[in-house]
């Protein structure tokens, strides 16, 4: 596998400001592109490349609300992914478009996100587990390859759910950084297998993650879950919860912003040592406006 290509200075310069500072990333895509006119039914990868000029808008506005880390539109852009959604490109064109478009905004910091694969598998010496790590180690390869500065695999929700992706990612690192997220509960536990989040920063820290944390979740889990996870890991803590469930309109989805929670918030995780914040589903760039002002960026 070629790695001449992958940002190591991109990487340098991600781990370095990780470990100083505490960083504000970009909020959503896909409920952002899904909030666009008459979008409900097509899938947030499909953009990369048939409306490049949508995504860089949304990456450049989140740049103009004080964002330093954004994050590129390629949570479901592994192969399975775009067989389900019928998307024809391959995922190395979907997923260097996504990159490209995040890059038109220049960003400070640029990471390569990657979403759960919906395969089972039941061992690891599984036709089944080969086959995620293989899905996730092409597309690792893609984004590195487009010129990321790190690997973002999120909203993960249990460790069989992690597992076989980031052996496939680390496959594919080479030494670049792989951030892991988890979706927690009220109480702090994974949402598909009930573990508690400090095993599952364990967990993930032993097998080579570079940075652990939560997204996805509500206010109230990230708020519960940041100082556990900055006590329990020896990696930087990332936190970007997001504003609960969209109300289903003739028009799509509709969530509700609140702003002023997540500007309050986002100073507690700083506080408690987070290294970066954000948000997630639901919110807009007015929330990242709203996180930098309190955050004073």
């Amino acid at each position: 596998m070629d790695t001449s290509y992958y940002n190591r200075f991109g990487a340098e310069e991600l781990t370095r400001r990780l470990s100083s500072e505490t960083l504000l990333a970009q909020g959503p895509m896909g409920s952002v592109l899904l909030s666009e006119y008459d979008a409900a039914d097509i899938p947030p990868a499909f953009w990369n490349l048939a409306e490049p000029q949508t995504v860089s808008r949304i990456h450049r506005l989140y740049v103009a609300a004080g964002a330093q880390v954004l994050i590129t539109n390629t949570f479901q852009a592994s192969s399975y992914a775009l067989k389900h959604d019928q998307i024809a490109p391959s995922v190395a064109e979907v997923n260097r478009g996504a990159v490209d478009d995040a890059r038109q905004a220049h960003p400070q910091l640029l990471l390569g996100s990657m979403g759960p694969i919906g395969i089972e598998w039941f061992a690891e010496d599984s036709v089944e587990y080969r086959e995620i790590r293989g899905i996730a180690r092409e597309q690792a390869h893609a984004l590195l390859n487009a010129g990321v500065d790190g690997l973002l695999i999120e909203t993960v929700t249990s460790i069989r759910n992690l597992q076989p992706m980031l052996a496939g990612a680390r496959d594919a690192a080479d030494g670049m950084p792989v951030l892991v997220s988890f979706v927690v509960d009220d109480k702090g536990d994974l949402l598909g297998d009930g573990l508690n989040i400090e095993a599952a920063v364990l967990y993930a820290e032993k097998h080579g993650a570079n940075s652990v944390g939560v997204n996805c979740c509500s206010l109230a889990a990230a708020n519960a879950a940041v100082p556990r996870m900055v006590a329990s890991a020896t990696t930087p803590v990332t936190v970007r919860p997001n504003v609960g469930d969209p109300v289903q309109t003739q028009d799509g989805p509709v969530w509700h912003e609140n702003p002023e929670a997540f500007a309050r918030a986002c100073i507690e995780w700083r506080h408690a040592g987070a290294a970066m914040v954000g948000s997630c589903c639901g919110t807009t760039a007015i929330t990242t406006a709203a996180m930098a002002e309190a955050l004073d960026i």
